[in-house]
């Protein structure tokens, strides 16, 4: 099956008008000298979804909306004397834990967070470009999750966190990992 050439003269120029109401008028030496033929596509009626719209994307759990910036650091802590100390393990609110990794997870893996002795994360130090795994579970009787196991020796000895030290982390769905970052610094306090 042959296939005519593409010509240079067959050009169409497509112009998304995303602000259909903001008209101004065309500036004519603007106007190209080319040959092209131009297309308006009217965005306006792209921009707002119905309900049952929105409803469906929930419900496959996809989404249409464009977001230009969102932090990835979903879960962001200040440390405090507990987070860095002997208890060797780092205190999540329960909430955020539950929206932002568990509703990720298999259901025999949220049963082993939730019910048993913990699951092996992964966690990637976006700092370090290191690897290191910990264990995520639920502190009994509470609404709170620890990470745990290796937490002081893996991040606050080796990164030298202290209190005052702002971190941030996200679950990766794709890749079934936590990322992690030391966001900011605790300022320095001058010894008088």
């Amino acid at each position: 099956m042959d296939m005519a050439p593409i010509s240079a003269s067959n050009k169409t120029l497509v112009t998304l008008d995303l602000f259909p109401n903001d008209k101004t008028d065309d500036d004519p030496e603007d106007a190209s000298d080319n040959k092209q033929t131009e297309e308006n596509i009217n965005l306006a009626p792209l921009r707002f979804m119905t309900d049952e719209e929105q409803r469906e994307e929930v419900r496959h759990n996809v989404s249409t909306k464009l977001t230009l910036y969102t932090d990835p650091w979903t879960i962001k802590k200040t440390l405090n004397k507990s987070s860095i100390g002997y208890l060797n393990h780092l205190f999540l609110n329960g909430s955020i834990v539950l929206s932002d990794i568990l509703r990720y997870l298999p259901i025999s893996d949220k049963r082993v967070v939730e019910e048993g002795p913990g699951l092996a994360v992964d966690v990637y130090d976006e700092d370090t470009d290191t690897m290191h795994t910990l264990v995520l579970k639920k502190r009994p009787r509470c609404q709170s999750y620890i990470l745990g196991s290796a937490w002081r020796r893996e991040f606050v000895v080796r990164k030298d966190l202290k209190i005052g030290d702002v971190i941030g982390m996200y679950w990766d769905p794709y890749e079934s990992k936590l990322h992690f970052c030391v966001l900011s610094r605790s300022p320095i306090q001058e010894l008088i």
